[in-house]
């Protein structure tokens, strides 16, 4: 008799998951003129950047959401963003770092297709009010993005897997009170970027 062979179990139909849950990160470019024009009048000019660029041109994210989907196809998502983007200089003996930080909580809307495979692909357009700041200069103001992507669910539950998206974001934060530093004028911090996130969701 000749041996069976083992059948691979088969991931289940995609099932109707009203609420998911996702933590992703993200990496992205920006170019915040008024802040690269604060920083280069605050270091000396011999000051350099030991790796990357000397302006700041790299945005970092991390986020949490919920959504509640009272549709297969619609669903509605809080989430909760925080935004960096750090630089260092070296001079002499010397160095001296800053920090670009903001805080967004949002909401989007997402509009899925699922493939019936692994993937269910969607598209998020969401507003948020964000919070920023660097050194002594603060902004807030609206923040708008735009996300679309695909999650992909694994396992015979179809329960949880991985997010990959790419998300822009619009945003152009007007500096509240002080805005001058010597010559400088700081008029916005500017979020504005396009970013890749992955991350992790899951369905209940």
């Amino acid at each position: 008799m000749e041996p069976e062979l083992a059948v691979e179990a088969e991931p289940a139909p995609p099932q109707f998951r009203p609420f998911r849950f996702r933590i992703d990160y993200g990496l992205g470019f920006f170019s915040p003129t008024d802040v690269n024009n604060y920083l280069k009048s605050k270091i000396p000019s011999d000051a350099y950047v030991e790796q990357g660029f000397s302006d700041m041109v790299l945005l970092f994210q991390t986020e949490a959401s919920f959504a509640y989907y009272p549709l297969h196809f619609l669903g509605i998502r809080p989430s909760l963003t925080y935004l960096f983007a750090p630089k260092i200089y070296s001079y002499g003996d010397s160095s001296e770092g800053f920090w670009l930080h903001s805080l967004a909580p949002g909401l989007s809307v997402d509009l899925t297709y699922d493939t019936g495979r692994l993937a269910r692909l969607f598209l998020s357009p969401g507003i948020s009010y964000q919070w920023g700041w660097l050194d002594s200069f603060s902004a807030s103001g609206l923040g708008v993005t735009f996300a679309g992507g695909a999650e992909l669910s694994f396992g015979q539950a179809r329960s949880k897997g991985l997010y990959v998206a790419g998300v822009l974001r619009i945003a152009n934060l007007g500096v509240n009170g002080q805005r001058y530093s010597g010559e400088v004028n700081v008029n916005h911090l500017d979020f504005t970027s396009f970013m890749i996130c992955v991350g992790f969701q899951f369905g209940t």
